[in-house]
């Protein structure tokens, strides 16, 4: 690397990577006792806040609306009710409109019960709250992007793509400055079983990209970017993938609070009686 480049115009990264051929998917999915997703209203919610690529072809906000507007026959008429029905006509059209063919019936019954923010876009966002909220950090309004690539009709590839901004904690217990975006990304792939009920998940992968510059912030006798690792970690054992992989390099001009580096570390949050927002 030239010395000679400005620190502000480089941002040395840190990318954290680990792979299962079999692993512990039940951290990916929904509670068993979550009613909203398991009733598919949880995916009829996200289908307007979440973003999704099938097959490379991005399904924009507008033709999602129509789509939900079209099918709004099989809403049920009261929130007792199963919204399932719906849920797989628009993940059948979306598949469509991708030009790509609709998957078996038991992988769509997937997607609808976890394909969302109870599923499996909760469990690296919740992970970093529980770990970052124990040092004052907050994790906010993470963006989503949901990758489904068909494969056949008894296989999906599942990319869940999110940007994690993270923020310091006030002693009000409310947001700070940003310190920076955490990039984390996990794959896998869904798989029936010829016809039984459920699914297999498999070939799974997890990466965490986080600037390098959090090792000199210190919080006790840590850094943050050991805490944040150590949050990797352990998300990685409950997944069941032991091999973590560290790669280094350069992203783009950095995010990184500027003033991280001279700032003392904020209030513990338990010290104010709050734990992170969502």
């Amino acid at each position: 690397m030239n010395s000679f480049i400005p620190e502000e115009k480089e941002n040395p990264i840190v990318t954290l990577k680990a792979q299962a051929e079999k692993f512990g998917f039940s951290r990916l999915r929904a509670d068993k006792n979550n009613e909203s997703a398991n009733t598919g209203e949880q995916m009829y919610k996200d289908f307007q806040r979440m973003d999704f690529v099938i097959n490379g072809k991005s399904i924009s906000g507008d033709l999602t609306a129509k789509l939900c507007k079209e099918y709004n026959s099989l809403l049920p008429k009261s929130e007792d009710e199963n919204y399932r029905p719906f849920a797989k006509e628009v993940f059948k059209e979306m598949f469509k409109y991708a030009e790509a063919k609709v998957p078996s019936d038991s992988i769509l019954e997937e997607l609808v019960t976890n394909c969302n923010q109870a599923g499996y876009e909760a469990g690296v966002f919740i992970e970093s709250q529980l770990a970052l909220g124990q040092h004052s950090f907050l994790v906010l309004s993470p963006k989503r992007v949901m990758n489904i690539d068909y494969i056949d009709q008894n296989n999906v590839s599942i990319r869940s793509d999110m940007k994690l901004p993270i923020f310091f904690q006030r002693s009000d217990g409310k947001a700070g400055d940003k310190v920076c975006d955490l990039s984390s990304s996990i794959e896998f792939t869904l798989e029936s079983q010829d016809g039984k009920e459920g699914v297999i998940y498999k070939d799974g992968k997890l990466s965490l990209t986080v600037p390098k510059r959090l090792k000199d912030y210190n919080i006790g006798d840590k850094n943050l970017f050991d805490v944040i690792k150590e949050c990797f970690q352990k998300f990685c054992e409950r997944l069941g993938f032991f091999k973590i992989k560290i790669e280094h390099g350069l992203d783009k001009p950095p995010k990184v609070n500027s003033h991280l580096e001279n700032m003392e570390p904020p209030i513990h949050s338990n010290e104010h009686g709050n734990t992170p927002g969502n």
